[in-house]
C-alpha cells in the first residue's frame, strides 16, 4: 500500500513539472491565465492589457526576440517588462522590436510585458483586425534562446496565436493548435 501511494504521490509531482516539450511557443492574450486570445471592441477609447506569453521547450527559456504589429487605430499607454527580465532593448511596438534576457532560466508559461492599449475606434471602423507577433527586423525571426550556458543558443518559436480584436482568436499554426498542446501534456 505505501509502494502505491509512493507512486501516486510521485506521479502527482511530474505532472505540475511538464512543459511543451520540443518546442517553444509565443502568443497574445488579454488576461494573466493566457487563456482570453480575443477582445470585443464596442466603445471608443476602449482600454485593456496585452500580455505577450511564452510557453519554454524542454530546454528552457532565457531570452527572446520579437516584434508586434496592430492596427492604425491602436495606441499603447503604458509597457510592464517582466520583473525577471534583466536586458530588455527595445519594446514590442518599436519599429525594431524588441530582445530581452531573463535573469533565471524560464521553464514554464512566462509572460515577458503586459502592454495597455487602447482602441480610437469601435467595431465597424477599422475593426475587425489583429495584433500580430512578426520577426525582429535585425535577427530576420522571432526566436527565443535556451538556457544552454555559456552558448544560449537560438531556437525558433512557433506562433500559438495573435489577438483578436473583435473577431474570433485563430490558432496561426495548425502544428500548434491547442490540441497538439493537449497532446504533449498527455504522452
Amino acid at each position: 500500500m505505501k509502494k502505491v501511494i509512493f507512486f501516486v504521490v510521485a506521479l502527482a509531482l511530474m505532472a505540475g513539472s511538464v512543459n511543451a516539450g520540443p518546442k517553444a511557443y509565443i502568443g497574445l492574450y488579454i488576461d494573466e491565465g493566457h487563456s482570453i486570445c480575443q477582445l470585443l471592441i464596442e466603445e471608443y477609447y476602449q482600454e485593456w492589457i496585452t500580455y505577450v506569453f511564452i510557453l519554454p521547450s524542454d530546454e528552457g527559456l532565457s531570452g527572446a526576440e520579437f516584434k508586434l504589429v496592430g492596427p492604425t487605430f491602436l495606441r499603447t499607454t503604458d509597457i510592464v517588462v517582466n520583473e525577471n527580465i534583466t536586458v530588455a532593448m527595445g519594446t514590442p511596438f518599436d519599429a525594431e522590436g524588441v530582445s530581452v534576457a531573463f535573469g533565471p532560466c524560464m521553464t514554464d508559461w512566462t509572460w515577458t510585458h503586459a502592454i495597455g492599449c487602447m482602441s480610437y475606434k469601435a467595431t465597424g471602423e477599422g475593426v475587425p483586425a489583429f495584433i500580430e507577433i512578426v520577426e525582429r527586423p535585425d535577427a530576420g525571426a522571432y526566436q527565443i534562446t535556451i538556457c544552454d550556458p555559456p552558448d544560449y543558443s537560438l531556437r525558433p518559436v512557433t506562433i500559438l496565436n495573435h489577438l483578436a480584436l473583435s473577431q474570433d482568436c485563430i490558432i496561426a499554426n495548425e502544428d500548434a493548435s491547442w490540441g497538439a498542446i493537449k497532446g504533449m501534456y498527455n504522452e
